[in-house]
């Protein structure tokens, strides 16, 4: 897992690399500049003629040092300085005087020229407060110029920590940081405005941390190594039961894309308990599941039979997927919560229903995987969506946290928080995946994880990866516009072949 850093942790680690291991500030700003010089040649940016703002901070003395570089190079580039020198840091003061010496031109008014590139080395990570005024005025006119755009560090304007734009931000191409990625950069707003982002090493490292553990991860391809392993001599029992509980009449598709999922990612087999309506579609579509059915005429007690006998059975336990919000759904999942063992993934109606009564969801006693979209999530916490979205990594944690289950945030960039304040991002998938169904198939392939023994720690960040891979895979066959549920399904196979071949040896 890629580790992801806010700008108080970012902060931490450099002080930490200086007082502690003795490494000079300004060998981290020689370091960070070399890293934006070759990061910009390798994106193939044209520094013909270039401009590079700086602020009196830091991130300018980064800027002006890539400016010296720049020049090195043969580079016609200025330093337009914003803000006042006595200000700056001793860094900055330095880097400056540097510049000064080989005759790189020191602004002080906003230049009326054209460019081919424009570096923003304004603020850096360290912004909390609006941008307004003159500086709003900068960040405007750099978004003007025409030319590539470079950002250092983070775009002007952009908050490291939930990825909100301050007041206004800066339209980068590429954006350069150090060490780690910042959380900002990964969540929207933010991720639109860092164009591509390039992470360089400049002698930060896990030792920085100083024995602490960073708190957010971001999955990678080679993630994918943890998914669960196939041997020769096994059976369908080898790799578990999930039992999808889904679908009042006339929902059978919710039910069949769980379950479908589900078997696709792994596990040996699928039962499907559902609305005696939904038979026979469901026979059809999904002939690999087992069904078991309620009607109508069923009372309390038959079902509840019913389903203690199912859940016995299971080792991972779907409930909501156009289940409904009515008496059987509400009584179906108040059931599920006194009496599963297995794992759960709680979804669509069950949240819902549980929007109205949290105390039933802290009463389970087992692991829960909840699977809020931002309309769910509102309704469960009373916050509007909006409120959600400016924060969407600390609501996932705190709903955690609250209610001791694992939350599966569901936005663009999908955020997992585990109780214990391990977070997440996830950075696959697309806009195409906005179709209905999507939400039931991130159901499937979490619980056939889960069935096939993995923990719900790993399953439930890597379950979204997975999706989110998928949906990538789908994309290249089918584009955004013609996504469906079921081409996302089928990208699932695609990036789980590899993993699911045999092993070489039986141990």
């Amino acid at each position: 897992m890629r580790i992801l850093i806010n700008s108080r942790e970012m902060k931490e680690c450099d002080t930490n690399t200086i007082s502690h291991f003795q490494v000079p500030s300004l060998v981290l700003m020689e370091r960070a500049a070399l890293g934006v010089v070759e990061a910009a040649e390798a994106f193939g940016m044209d520094w013909t003629k270039t401009l590079i703002v700086c602020g009196v901070g830091n991130n300018g003395g980064d800027g002006a040092a890539v400016a010296r570089m720049l020049w090195q190079k043969g580079c016609d580039v200025s330093i337009f300085l914003a803000g006042q020198e006595e200000k700056a840091s001793p860094e900055m003061k330095q880097q400056l005087a540097i510049a000064r010496q080989y005759q790189i031109p020191v602004l002080t008014e906003m230049p009326k020229e054209t460019y081919t590139l424009v570096v923003d080395a304004l603020f850096g990570i360290g912004l909390s407060r609006e941008v307004t005024g003159k500086f709003q005025d900068i960040i405007e006119e750099m978004n003007r110029i025409e030319g590539q755009k470079l950002a250092i560090d983070i775009p002007s304007g952009i908050s490291g920590d939930d990825g909100q734009v301050l007041g206004c931000g800066f339209w980068a191409d590429l954006t350069v940081t150090f060490a780690y990625a910042k959380t900002g950069l990964m969540l929207y707003p933010g991720c639109t405005y860092a164009g591509c982002v390039e992470v360089k090493d400049i002698g930060i490292d896990k030792a920085s941390w100083l024995q602490r553990n960073p708190s957010v991860y971001s999955p990678e391809p080679k993630d994918l190594s943890l998914l669960p392993k196939r041997r020769p001599r096994t059976n369908k029992g080898s790799y578990g039961h999930v039992l999808v509980i889904a679908g009042q009449p006339g929902m059978s598709g919710a039910a069949f894309f769980s379950g479908k999922a589900a078997a696709v990612t792994g596990c040996g087999l699928v039962k499907i308990m559902t609305a005696e309506e939904n038979r026979s579609i469901l026979q059809q579509q999904l002939p690999e599941a087992v069904l078991d059915t309620w009607n109508k005429e069923a009372s309390e007690q038959e079902l509840v039979a019913k389903l203690e006998q199912q859940l016995g059975w299971a080792d991972a336990v779907v409930i909501g997927p156009g289940l409904g919000t009515g008496d059987t759904g509400a009584m179906l999942l108040k059931a599920v919560l006194q009496m599963a063992a297995s794992p759960l993934v709680i979804d669509a109606d069950a949240l819902n229903i549980l929007s109205g009564n949290l105390k039933l969801l802290d009463s389970f006693q087992g692991t829960a995987i909840v699977t809020p979209h931002l309309g769910e999530m509102a309704r469960l916490t009373g916050q509007a969506v909006e409120d959600l979205q400016k924060d969407l990594l600390g609501n996932a944690v705190r709903f955690a946290k609250k209610h001791r289950v694992i939350c599966v945030l569901k936005d663009a960039r999908t955020v997992t928080a585990l109780p214990e304040g391990v977070s997440y991002i996830n950075t696959s998938g697309n806009h195409g995946m906005a179709t209905a169904g999507s939400g039931d198939v991130l159901t499937g392939i979490l619980a056939g994880l889960l069935a096939q023994g993995l923990d719900s720690d790993t399953a439930a960040p890597l379950g979204v990866y997975l999706h989110g891979m998928a949906g990538d895979t789908a994309r290249q066959k089918t584009g955004c516009y013609g996504m469906l549920a079921t081409d996302i399904i089928e990208g699932i196979r695609s990036v789980t072949r590899d993993a699911s071949e045999p092993a070489r040896k039986e141990r």
